[in-house]
């Protein structure tokens, strides 16, 4: 892990950090996931909605987020290396059992800091760098 990993406020850090509130983070969480992943050519394309639906209805969404879990955290990070309209050209050709599965984190995700949210928590984030670095590390579902 980084030394800018963020930490909750009740754990030391540099003294310069602000605590963002879980809400600040969710909509900031919300602007990211929009921006980078909602776009029409990707997870917020209909064959998606159906796949995930399709994937719930048989029981077989956990089975395959474990099964292509590396795959999946391979795709998300070129993904996050690249220009949005490489981002755009990507999604286009990406089947939509894949962006189902990168939904999927983004559902997981949002759900984490929904419940931070409901627990008051704030953590200690300096600078827009140190955020996004935590969202990467929130949709690739590693310990921060």
């Amino acid at each position: 892990m980084s030394d800018t990993t963020p930490t909750t406020t009740d754990e030391t850090t540099t003294p310069t950090a602000t605590p963002m509130t879980a809400k600040e983070i969710s909509e900031a969480w919300l602007a990211f996931v929009n921006d980078t992943f909602m776009i029409e050519t990707g997870c917020s394309r209909l064959d998606v909605e159906e796949e995930i639906k399709r994937l719930e209805g048989r029981n077989q969404l956990e089975l395959l987020r474990e099964r292509h879990r590396f795959a999946t955290d391979m795709f998300i990070t070129e993904l996050l290396d690249c220009t949005p309209e490489k981002r755009s050209e990507m999604f286009s050709m990406t089947d939509c059992g894949s962006l189902a599965l990168i939904q999927d984190r983004i559902q997981c995700g949002t759900r984490l800091l929904i419940g931070f949210v409901q627990q008051g928590v704030k953590i200690r984030i300096e600078g827009e760098e140190e955020l996004e670095e935590y969202f990467k590390q929130l949709i690739l579902q590693k310990p921060v």
